[in-house]
């Protein structure tokens, strides 16, 4: 049994393709994109909220919801 010298090269695995033909990289970076914007909107709703400015809270939320 000869066993290959070739090892895996971790640039690879930046072409290992999911169900839907995307680069499982790509899907990975724009899940991390939008647990980022999620992570921000939840900071700012807090900030609002702590400062008082209840007004200007409903109003981000109205706008992260698209309604306006």
């Amino acid at each position: 049994m000869k066993v290959s010298s070739i090892t895996n090269n971790s640039l690879e695995s930046r072409f290992i393709v999911d169900s839907n033909g995307k680069l499982l990289l790509d899907a990975v970076q724009n899940y991390a994109a939008s647990l980022l914007q999620l992570i921000d909107r939840v900071g700012t709703s807090i900030a609002l909220g702590e400062k008082g400015d209840l007004d200007a809270a409903h109003e981000f939320r109205m706008q992260a919801l698209g309604k306006k």
